[in-house]
């Protein structure tokens, strides 16, 4: 998925649920994170540190640590990050699924398993590459329920 839409997803998910801006800042954290340490050589691919799922135990030992020390509203916050972080995995992993690398999932798994047929190319070759496949289109349909769901409702509650 492209960047944009990872935000657009947490969005959708923390709508009426949790606080919006910490759902879409948990769901651009893989990316702010992982792109730039590939970009500078330190990881071999994209999707690595905080794309793995094993990262869950960073968010898990942040949101304890806010429970212990009483702060409930830094429980939620730390909470709805966890949910964002989640969504980016699911929707980086479906859209590698959809365009038929299923097997390239074990990203997941980083750094357990280091090996699989990444795609090395930058964000602006990824983008013009990710043009029609799949995924794309789901992409598409993404935009346009966000669309219609804004038509509905109108915007999100910042804060809510």
């Amino acid at each position: 998925m492209l960047f944009a839409t990872h935000l657009l997803i947490g969005a959708l998910v923390a709508r009426n649920r949790f606080p919006v801006p910490w759902v879409v800042a948990g769901a651009a954290l893989p990316d702010l994170v992982d792109k730039p340490l590939a970009m500078v050589g330190l990881v071999p691919t994209y999707h690595s540190v905080v794309h793995s799922a094993l990262f869950a135990g960073v968010l898990g030992a942040g949101w304890l640590a806010a429970r212990r020390y009483g702060a409930a509203t830094a429980m939620t916050a730390a909470a709805a990050v966890g949910v964002g972080w989640a969504t980016h995995l699911v929707a980086d992993a479906a859209h590698i699924t959809i365009n038929g690398r299923p097997e390239n999932t074990v990203f997941l798994l980083w750094p357990l398993v280091r090996s699989w047929n990444s795609i090395g190319a930058g964000p602006g070759s990824f983008a013009l590459q990710y043009l029609w496949t799949p995924s794309f289109y789901v992409e598409v349909a993404i935009w346009l329920f966000a669309g219609a769901v804004l038509l509905r409702d109108g915007p999100p509650v910042i804060g809510a």
